[in-house]
């Protein structure tokens, strides 16, 4: 292990707005800490004494001090008067910090208000996924209405999301910004989908990063922003910690103030559209339909379609002058009308045409329906009833329905039964051109727009962590990403803490100058540990021969603190320690004044800084 380890370089203060850079000799070694915790703080502390000397007099709020090679701001400068000795209290801040001050901001184009669309009913419809084919539009048509069914699949769309990598979000807040700051990313990393950025601060992209990519560890050079994955920055540097040979206490720490063991699970959602237009006649015609509309089209053979076709070689000149529906192939015995009209003929026709009934339109349709009735009971319709398109005119009871459609009379069609001459028209092209465009009415249009959930939003929990510690519910995970539950499941459940953290404290008997992911073996020979760990977090002296080294060990990256409230604990805690620090040295009459032989001591130490190596000891 490498021991009692120097800085490389003098401590030297830069004034804010200043350009002098000097070198501070005033520093009690013993207060002289640096700390850094992963991806949460990296800090510089100590107490000067009043020197009269010009970098003194710079130790203010938003100077620069570089250490290690390294920079720091300060952000707490606290004078303390007592007894005759006047000092100041210094907390500094890794330059890095400074990300907060980077901002992008959106660019607002419309910022009317949208209107509220706060759905109070949840609706799971299985059969809505299926009315729709993968986000397009259906349409059905029942008599003179028709009506389209439109999804929009809000799990793409709704919370506008895209797919960045890493780079991608350290490149959205950081290119062309003015502090100087540059990034390089280490290792490798999935791009993941998360809400489109359009503004934020810099640290809110440290947030972002480590949240979407729970394994990414931020540890940058001064300004130069590094993002390493967990297996690039962690390696084992061949160090070992071992009680009570270079180890004094090794601390085991159980937190349970981050236990979270139930969430609510919220997932994508989709929307259907539903637009109904009804055509109202303004003369008996218009609109035309399918005599079983629960069928539609449905499907023909050759013999039953109208003109000359396969299959029909049985019939007189091989023409057939109408469309025949078939009991099979279109099931029902309610038989529909297919063009409104005035009926004009109820008769029978004969062995071959059995009972039939004849509508007449007043854009000049004749439509015949035929072979279906078995007696005059089955038309329920009568000589001088009008129908619209879609009226019930009688019932099958016969193995199909012959359809049709003729503009000639009736008498006269009849005689042209077997004779291709344009007498007959195509009841199947009618139908399907809706319109014959001569009397098309009015058309009245209404839409529905409904919100569906893919899966009905859900609690998920820890039973096993719930019944040790009671519930800690976490804030809801809201995630457009999500179409499964089970899928949603299992990432909630990886976002979950149920235990306690475990971190490991170790107070070493050496001042050594620790390795940031460094894989240490940790040995208790009476305890039987034998394991391995990364340095997480660490405090260390570099001048002070009574200020042993303290590592935080873990295994696992721990979250970025606010920026505010985060940093602004540990100053606190930091300035109490020192306020101590001072207390102690003003209480011992002997070091109540330092002598200037003390203070030349302690800046000759700081010039030996780069011409001494420390041993490695294991």
């Amino acid at each position: 292990m490498q021991t009692n380890e120097k800085l490389n370089e003098k401590l030297i203060v830069k004034g804010s707005q200043r350009s002098e850079r000097e070198p501070l000799n005033s520093v009690d070694p013993d207060t002289f800490g640096i700390t850094w915790d992963m991806n949460s703080s990296w800090s510089l502390q100590f107490t000067a004494k009043q020197d009269n000397s010009l970098a003194y007099a710079m130790l203010d709020s938003e100077a620069s001090l570089f250490c290690d090679g390294q920079e720091y701001i300060i952000k707490q400068a606290e004078p303390d008067y007592s007894e005759g000795v006047s000092a100041k209290n210094i907390v500094a801040t890794h330059v890095y910090t400074e990300l907060s001050r980077v901002r992008i901001y959106k660019d607002y184009i419309d910022q009317s208000d949208p209107s509220n669309n706060n759905q109070t009913d949840v609706r799971v419809a299985e059969d809505a996924l299926t009315a729709t084919s993968n986000g397009t539009s259906k349409t059905t048509q029942n008599g003179n209405t028709k009506t389209t069914v439109t999804k929009t699949d809000e799990s793409d769309t709704g919370e506008n999301q895209k797919y960045y990598s890493v780079d991608d979000v350290l490149s959205t807040y950081l290119k062309g910004n003015s502090l100087g700051f540059t990034w390089e990313v280490i290792g490798n990393f999935d791009k993941t989908r998360i809400e489109e950025i359009t503004e934020g601060s810099g640290s809110d992209m440290l947030s972002q990063i480590v949240d979407h990519w729970p394994t990414a560890i931020i540890y940058p050079d001064n300004r130069h922003i590094r993002v390493y994955d967990l297996n690039s920055f962690q390696k084992d540097h061949g160090n070992r910690l071992d009680y009570l040979r270079n180890t004094t206490e090794i601390k085991l720490t159980s937190d349970s103030t981050s236990i979270t063991n139930e969430v609510m699970c919220i997932g994508a959602r989709y929307s259907l559209e539903t637009e109904t237009e009804t055509t109202t006649e303004s003369a008996e015609g218009g609109t035309w339909g399918w005599p079983f509309p629960s069928v539609g089209k449905g499907s023909f053979t050759g013999a039953q379609l109208f003109g000359v076709n396969a299959g029909g070689e049985f019939r007189q000149n091989g023409f057939h002058d109408g469309l025949d529906f078939g009991s099979n192939d279109h099931p029902g015995s309610e038989v529909h009308a297919i063009h409104g009209g005035k009926v004009t003929i109820k008769s029978y026709g004969g062995p071959s045409i059995s009972y039939y009934v004849v509508t007449h339109s007043d854009d000049g349709y004749n439509v015949e329906y035929q072979e279906a009735f078995s007696s005059m009971n089955d038309i329920t319709v009568n000589v001088g009833d009008t129908v619209k398109t879609g009226d019930v005119i009688g019932y099958r009871r016969t193995s199909h329905l012959h359809v049709g459609v003729t503009k000639a009379s009736i008498p006269g069609a009849f005689s042209s039964a077997f004779i291709n001459n344009g007498t007959w028209l195509d009841p199947e092209s009618l139908i399907e051109n809706g319109t014959d465009g001569e009397s098309e009415g009015d058309t009245e249009s209404t839409s529905n727009t409904v919100e569906y959930y893919y899966f009905r939003p859900f609690l998920t929990k820890v039973q096993s962590s719930i019944d040790k510690y009671g519930e800690h519910p976490m804030e809801p995970i809201d995630d457009s990403r999500f179409t499964d539950a089970k899928a949603m499941e299992e990432y909630a459940l990886s976002k979950l803490q149920p235990e306690p953290a475990l971190s490991v404290d170790v107070t070493t008997f050496e001042n050594f100058k620790p390795i940031a992911g460094d894989i240490m073996t940790l040995k208790v020979k009476d305890g039987s540990i034998l394991t391995h760990l990364a340095v997480v977090g660490y405090t260390w002296y570099p001048e002070s021969p009574t200020n042993p080294t303290q590592l935080t060990l873990n295994t696992n990256p721990q979250n970025i603190l606010d920026y505010q409230s985060g940093y602004s604990r540990k100053i606190t805690q930091a300035l109490n320690n020192m306020n101590e620090r001072v207390a102690e040295m003003l209480s011992n009459t002997e070091k109540s004044v330092w002598t200037q032989n003390e203070v030349n001591t302690f800046g000759s130490n700081l010039e030996l800084h780069q011409s001494e190596q420390s041993t490695s000891t294991k």
